[in-house]
């Protein structure tokens, strides 16, 4: 709801916003002045995505989050900003729908910079639009490392998460038969099996039953756990490697969302640049137009006595 309280703070104090540093001050007053202060209550959405960009706002008090939907429908925070930030500054310099929604976090108060001073007012004053383009810029690389870092945590995080104890049994199991660690166990267990069997056992059974062995080559005893120990452990190890292939499956498949994204971003933002500097060129051959129009003409020569050059 808009309110009539009157801007908050006087000029000498807006010089703390990054927007304003670049300004005089009687610059910073009168862009105060063309302000319009606006109260939102907890939770009350200040635009909408998809919205008209009408107009960019300054956070005077209060607290805005700014966020978006994926495309599994669930709400991705952008980021959250404080005092002295301001925001929806996209929509109104490409004149595209609003990219992201905003909502009060908190009781806030913001000022808001209708579009067309706000455009007036760059035109006139081009540093404060340079700290604008940085601002996105800056804004850019945090998404970026935002998207890239939440799908880092679908792979790995929600993935382990979401293990039941079979799965990680399994993982345990595979990893360990994979190992040099296994390989030795394995290696001495059957030499040992072996040479007991062999020496040791042989020369018991020769002193009680006439020489008969335990387990005498070759060795049927030892093949039938060696047989029962695979059949155990084969599909236990295919049910990790499954597991993994999935991991991987998904990991390429968010890298390739990753790159998609972040090169739709640097699309959208060069294509708003080029208008922002299309509108720019315009504003100016608009203003050079109107300048020949309304400059005096030349005085004729005749006003001082001297007739035209070429004349007889």
């Amino acid at each position: 709801m808009v309110t009539s309280i009157p801007p908050a703070g006087a000029a000498h104090s807006m010089a703390e916003f990054p927007l304003y540093q670049s300004l005089s001050t009687e610059e910073i007053a009168a862009l105060n002045a063309l302000l319009e202060d606006v109260s939102y209550n907890e939770g009350e959405t200040i635009f909408h995505q998809n919205d008209p960009g009408d107009a960019a706002y300054i956070i005077r008090e209060g607290m805005v989050r700014i966020w978006t939907h994926d495309e599994d429908a669930r709400e991705v925070t952008l980021a959250r900003l404080g005092p002295h930030d301001f925001f929806g500054e996209l929509a109104v310099l490409d004149g595209s729908p609003r990219s992201a929604s905003a909502t009060a976090d908190e009781y806030t108060v913001v000022g808001r910079l209708s579009k067309e001073r706000m455009q007036e007012f760059l035109l006139a004053h081009p540093q404060a639009a340079l700290v604008m383009i940085q601002e996105i810029g800056r804004r850019l690389r945090q998404t970026n490392q935002l998207v890239t870092q939440r799908v880092t945590r679908n792979i790995n995080v929600e993935m382990d998460e979401k293990m039941t104890i079979g799965q990680r049994v399994a993982d345990k199991v595979a990893s360990f038969g994979g190992s040099w660690t296994f390989i030795f166990i394995y290696t001495g267990f059957l030499l040992a099996w072996i040479a007991v069997n062999t020496f040791v056992l042989s020369r018991m059974g020769e002193a009680a039953s006439g020489g008969r062995q335990f387990d005498p080559y070759p060795y049927i005893l030892l093949n039938l756990m060696l047989s029962m120990t695979a059949a155990l452990q084969a599909p236990i190890i295919m049910m990790s490697q499954n597991r993994s292939g999935e991991k991987d499956r998904l990991a390429a498949e968010n890298d390739f969302r990753v790159n998609l994204k972040s090169e739709l971003m640097l699309e959208e933002l060069t294509r708003r640049m080029d208008r922002l500097q299309n509108d720019q060129v315009e504003e100016i051959l608009l203003l050079t137009r109107a300048l020949k129009e309304h400059a005096p003409e030349p005085a004729a020569a005749a006003d001082n006595g001297t007739p035209p050059t070429g004349a007889t």
